[in-house]
């Protein structure tokens, strides 16, 4: 039970650290990857597909799209 005990508390630790910038913020989205900050919400959000900082986010995104069992 060590184990899952030691995920659990990272997992708490990092509950605000944003998946894509990696800075504890106070404001943003938890989604099942993780949370993610407002400010690189918005900029995803206004960042066109077609441009190369775009396919960073999803790189980020897709190395965070691992679960965990939490209990």
């Amino acid at each position: 039970m060590a184990i899952f005990d030691a995920a659990y508390k990272e997992f708490k630790e990092s509950e605000n650290r944003c998946r894509i910038c990696e800075k504890e913020k106070s404001e943003g989205l938890q989604l099942h990857i993780g949370f993610i900050c407002s400010e690189c919400e918005r900029e995803i959000v206004q960042t066109d597909t077609s441009e190369p900082v775009y396919q960073e986010f999803v790189e980020k995104l897709r190395r965070n799209n691992i679960s965990g069992i939490y209990t």
